[in-house]
């Protein structure tokens, strides 16, 4: 099951890259992928066995993933960024949750 992220930011970047910052988890993630529907959800699937659902995506970012190959993602801990690195966008008819 997916972990639901409560606050997260979605911006674009100074190269125009959609950035989303979400809080930090443990470890580096391995082979990263986003999944997008086409409506207000994204996820997140920072390795095999851990998910994040991004839900309530703001419009930018529903404009922006219909189009987009990859976002960026930052990963926050206190307020420090942890990692940083880019996932491909993978666009589904419906989400794995």
């Amino acid at each position: 099951m997916a972990e639901r992220e409560g606050l997260y930011d979605v911006v674009r970047n100074r190269d125009g890259e959609l950035l989303f910052c979400i809080r930090a988890r443990r470890g580096s993630p391995a082979q990263p992928r986003f999944f997008y529907d086409g409506n207000m959800t994204g996820l997140l699937m920072r390795d095999a066995a851990h998910a994040i659902l991004l839900e309530y995506l703001s419009p930018l970012a529903v404009l922006s993933l219909q189009k987009e190959e990859k976002v960026l993602i930052a990963e926050i801990l206190d307020d420090e960024l942890e990692r940083e690195y880019y996932v491909p966008v993978s666009k589904v008819r419906k989400l794995p949750v």
